[in-house]
């Protein structure tokens, strides 16, 4: 549509509604339209409507608006948000009836003072414009009870905005420093969003806010403030429902609590006021690190870490036996502060083994605010001591905040030492390298009575780690006793009551023990999964016992022979029977716990048969036969589409771990998976097959189906949150791509299109591009084919379209609403971790009138979310609540039940045969699920006039509208309040492999879980 077009259309609408006498008018358009489907200008003819109250101009391209405007006298709703109007016009100020009004998304610069004649506003929006200030006249808007300012360029907050005593709502930002202790006069606000700014406090007087309801210090999305500790006072905040700090630098201690919230079912944010409270009551600056010692096996790690303790009867000799997994010494060094007078920093060394089997595994214990130790052997090359290797490996894994000191052994009893490029080192690594040093453990220095170059070392370890953030951050002592004496047990697992026991000696509630097990894992003290049903009850307090197990699997040689196969029968022979001297013999109650943890690490996955495990480490080297090869031409009726991941870095163990989390997939031919060293091949039932595949550092991904692009999108899914888990190094630093098409002599060109270059070259209406690698030109809507970026309004639009034809004509189809379910759900993510998201409202008992719907109770109805089969909750007493909320409840909950009630509807018509599969032939109809959705429909029928649920809006950058997300808030706080504890849910979370978390059925949920018997018994 052309804006010639665009301009007719607005005139028609203006016609006919001169004719009808309306008085709303609605010429906005989406906010992701084609520019020459919106406006740039408007018809002068629109000032005849003087009878209009409501006006929505928003997303077009309007730089003016008409004097005729100025006739509007009646208007009390207008929208003129997403245009690029540059100033207010002056008639604007004249619209005394105004109760709304949105200039959102506008250059503009400057509100008059005349904003002071509004005094029936209720709601401004001007949040993405270009002020800087506001006029003090503002502060005479007493009836105003929402002010969006986000995303605004206010360096200073705005002082009139204290006067504003009646507000509710109040979000500002972006460039903002300091918030005013005046705060705490807004005695009225329930909603306070400052992300997106530069704050490092919040003033005490928030705790004046007795009704703020939520406050959002960060957002995951747009961004957050540099914040490193709350204040007490957050704690007396008791309404509070919603707290949001993504994307803030917390300290340690305070980022676990955090996420202890998102994670765990509490009531509110317990686990965060009790470490917010423990602060206030009894703490000191803590001053501890993690020291690690990596390096290649041999080059001296275990006796560098001797000379630096320093102990007489535990002196470095020649010949220090080899470290398997690693040894952990939590009093390894006491070091003086370098800047603080009689203050130690204690520095608890992790010393890996060196041998490369280790290597995917080192990698989960290695964490941020870390020293790193990178020790390395000069009698041998650099090439030899793979420095570049590891320097790689710990930045993939913790991003270039590392710190690392890199030290060459035998300084003095070497012979011919080979030397390090320094600065070639620092050029590429930056500030990951604080230092290089030479030692000798083994040489005593005279002067210093220490072995060669540790006294140094020891200085420039101090120096370090005093740099790093979290360096005296506060730490409750009673909290600190508990956790030492947990530590100093000399059993290497405990029962997590035994846990609790020892933390209620020391004076901590059960909160209180439950946020220091959460703390103490993320820190790498312990190794406790508190949201793992089959984990919770047990608690590692010596993750080095773990690793070790984990390592002897690796070690094990009659598993590699077989191909990685491990059978539970061998179990005995691998974790008792190894051979390794001095080392651990682990009896077999503990072998059904390793197979879970290993499971949980990616090292293996459970076979059907529920008598053997898979080490994916240990597949094949050589690809088997496989049913079809990415050169070979696809069959009728099905498509293949190609997909790469270019990575800058190769990361240690994407295969095998990509292997584990695609096993549910795994394809068995002649009694073998066909997995790889290099790659996996894949069958997702009728969704289709695929071929996976690293060659250096590109993954390729191919899929075949009727409709390949689901199968391909969950792998790409899960591919990403892979990168995401393991390597935050490697985020920003890989990109997606499509393959040339093109052959070349019975070869792939090796050309590569950037799947996002590519979407931006076809919206600026480029409709070929030349690869720079054959010269042939490509059509970038062909090689999109599959990748096209569709927000989820488009994709269902398109489904509904489908549906209405032939079944028989619909191949694929499953796939596309598998593929929409799957995306919708990733989108709202993040409001999965506090509860389901899948529910329905119906009549309780009695049928309701229209008048009824707010005078008599509701019914929710619970779903379970698992794919392709999504159902009522059916367990008896379990899923059901009895709904007796207010109007403003409901009213806040509408558009997403809508929301929901749309997506159930849309995947039913799969779910259904996969329903009576799972269950029995007749779980559908005896459980009414069409009854149900029904039921569901009239209730959303009956909704008044006035709160009437809007059309589900675009899932924008992944989120829900404000609308829907205020509707999903509502409803877990509804749930949290009526069943704190989840006991009457008849659900359990699952994280899943592509990012999301699902809600599933008692009965889904044991199907997901992997056969591990109670009880392995040796042969």
């Amino acid at each position: 549509m052309s804006r010639n077009q665009a301009y007719i259309e607005a005139e028609r609408k203006i016609r006919k509604a001169l004719q009808s006498g309306a008085t709303v008018l609605d010429l906005s358009n989406k906010w992701d339209a084609p520019d020459e489907d919106k406006l740039t200008e408007l018809p002068e003819t629109i000032g005849k409507l003087t009878q209009l109250e409501s006006l929505n101009l928003s997303n077009n391209q309007l730089t003016a608006l008409p004097e005729s405007l100025e006739q509007l006298a009646q208007l009390t709703q207008l929208n003129i948000s997403g245009n690029q109007l540059k100033t207010l016009p002056e008639f604007i100020y004249g619209f005394r009836n105004l109760n709304y009004l949105n200039i959102a998304s506008n250059p503009i610069e400057e509100i008059s003072h005349k904003i002071s004649h509004l005094t029936n506003l209720i709601n401004f929006t001007a949040g993405g414009t270009n002020l800087k200030s506001l006029p003090q006249e503002i502060a005479e808007l007493q009836n105003l009870n929402t002010l969006w300012l986000i995303n605004c360029e206010f360096y200073v907050f705005p002082s009139a905005i204290i006067n504003l005593v009646n507000l509710v709502t109040l979000s500002i930002g972006k460039h903002l420093k300091e918030l005013p202790t005046e705060i705490g006069k807004l005695t009225n606000l329930r909603k306070l969003c400052v992300f997106n700014n530069d704050l490092a406090q919040i003033p005490p007087t928030i705790s004046n806010l007795a009704y703020l309801e939520e406050l959002e210090l960060g957002d995951k999305y747009i961004g957050g403030n540099k914040f490193t500790e709350l204040p007490f006072e957050i704690c007396q905040l008791s309404k509070l429902k919603t707290l949001d700090l993504d994307d803030n630098p917390l300290n340690p201690a305070l980022q676990s609590a955090y996420d202890a919230c998102q994670e765990g079912s509490y009531e509110g944010y317990a686990p965060l006021w009790a470490y917010l409270i423990s602060l206030e009551l009894n703490a000191e600056p803590l001053y501890e690190a993690k020291l690690v010692l990596v390096g290649e096996g041999n080059v001296g790690k275990t006796t560098l870490l001797k000379a630096l303790k320093g102990t007489t009867e535990n002196a470095p000799r020649q010949g220090e036996p080899t470290t398997h997994g690693v040894e952990i010494d939590r009093h390894a060094l006491r070091l003086a502060h370098p800047d603080k007078d009689g203050v130690e920093v204690q520095l608890n060394a992790w010393d890996f083994g060196g041998q490369d089997v280790y290597r995917v595994t080192h990698q989960f214990f290695f964490s941020k605010r870390s020293l790193y130790l990178l020790v390395w052997e000069p009698r041998n090359n650099v090439q030899q001591g793979r420095l570049d290797e590891w320097l790689d490996m710990i930045r993939l894994r913790v991003g270039d905040e590392a710190r690392v000191i890199i030290i060459s052994t035998h300084c003095k009893s070497g012979g011919h030492l080979a030397r390090i490029d320094k600065a070639d080192f620092q050029r590429r690594y930056g500030d990951m390298i604080v230092g290089f040093h030479e030692v000798d453990s083994l040489v005593l220095d005279e002067t210093s009575g220490e072995m060669t170059g540790i006294a140094e070392l020891k200085k420039l370890i101090a120096a370090a780690a005093a740099k790093l953030p979290q360096m005296g951050m506060g730490f409750n002592l009673a909290w600190k006793a508990a956790r030492d004496e947990l530590l100093d047990l000399p059993e290497p697992r405990i029962a997590y009551s035994a846990f609790c026991q020892t933390c209620a000696a020391h004076g901590l509630s059960e909160i209180d023990a439950d946020t220091l097990a959460h703390l103490m894992h993320d820190l790498g003290y312990i190794v406790h999964y508190a949201d793992d049903e089959n984990l919770r009850e047990d608690v590692v307090l010596k993750p080095e016992w773990l690793t070790k197990a984990i390592g002897f699997v690796l070690e094990n040689r009659a598993t590699a022979e077989r191909e990685g196969l491990l059978p539970d029968d061998q179990l005995y022979q691998v974790w008792h029977e190894h051979g390794f001297a001095g080392e651990p013999r682990y009896t077999s109650e503990l072998y059904p716990f390793f197979l879970r943890l290993m499971e949980k690490y990616d090292v293996c996955y459970r076979l059907l048969d529920g008598k053997a495990s898979l080490v994916a480490q240990h597949v094949p080297q050589v690809r088997p036969e496989l049913p079809w090869f990415p050169e070979d031409d696809a069959p009728a009726k099905l498509r293949r589409i190609a997909m790469i991941c270019a990575m800058e870095e190769d990361p240690p163990g994407l295969v095998p771990w990509m292997i584990v989390r695609t096993h549910d997939y795994a394809v068995n031919q002649n009694s073998h998976r066909l997995h790889w060293q290099k790659g996996m091949f894949l069958r997702h039932g009728a969704h289709g097959e695929a071929m996976l595949e690293k060659r250096d550092r590109e993954f390729h991904l191919y899929a075949q189906a009727a409709w390949p692009e689901h199968f391909m999108n969950v792998l790409h899914s899960t591919l990403e949150k892979l990168i995401t888990d393991n390597w935050p190094g490697l985020v920003g630093r890989y990109r997606f791509a499509v393959p040339c098409p093109e052959i070349i002599g019975n070869q792939a060109c090796k050309g590569r299109f950037n799947i996002h270059a590519l979407r931006e070259f076809l919206t600026d209406g480029d409709s070929t591009i030349r690869c720079q690698e054959c010269s042939k030109k490509q059509s970038i809507t062909e090689l999109l084919m599959g990748f096209e970026e569709r927000d989820t309004s488009a994709q269902l639009r398109e489904i509904q379209e489908q549906v209405a034809q032939a079944r028989a004509q619909l191949a694929g189809m499953d796939s596309r609403i598998a593929d929409y379910f799957m995306a919708t759900m990733n989108a709202i993510a993040n409001e999965a971790k506090r509860g389901p998201r899948l529910f329905t409202l119906r009549e309780h008992k009695v049928s309701l009138l229209k008048t009824d719907i707010f005078k008599r109770p509701l019914e929710l109805q619970l779903w379970c979310e698992a794919e392709g089969c999504q159902h009522p909750v059916t367990d008896e007493g379990l899923g059901v609540y009895t709904v007796e909320q207010s109007r403003e409840w409901l009213a806040a909950v509408a558009p997403y039940a809508s929301f929901a009630l749309k997506l159930l509807k849309t995947v039913a018509p799969i779910a259904a045969p996969a329903i009576n599969t799972f269950f029995d032939g007749k779980a559908t109809e005896t459980w009414g699920i069409d009854k149900h959705l029904e039921l569901a429909k009239e209730i959303v029928d009956k909704l008044p006039e006035g709160i009437k649920i809007a059309e589900h809006g675009d899932l924008q950058r992944d989120r829900l509208s404000a609308a829907e997300r205020s509707g999903i808030l509502a409803l877990h706080r509804f749930l949290k309040d009526i069943d704190p504890t989840q006991a009457k849910l008849g659900l359990h979370r699952v994280a899943t492999y592509t990012g999301d978390y699902r809600w599933l059925c008692k009965q889904h949920y044991d199907a997901q879980q992997p056969s591990i018997p109670d009880q392995i018994l040796p042969d």
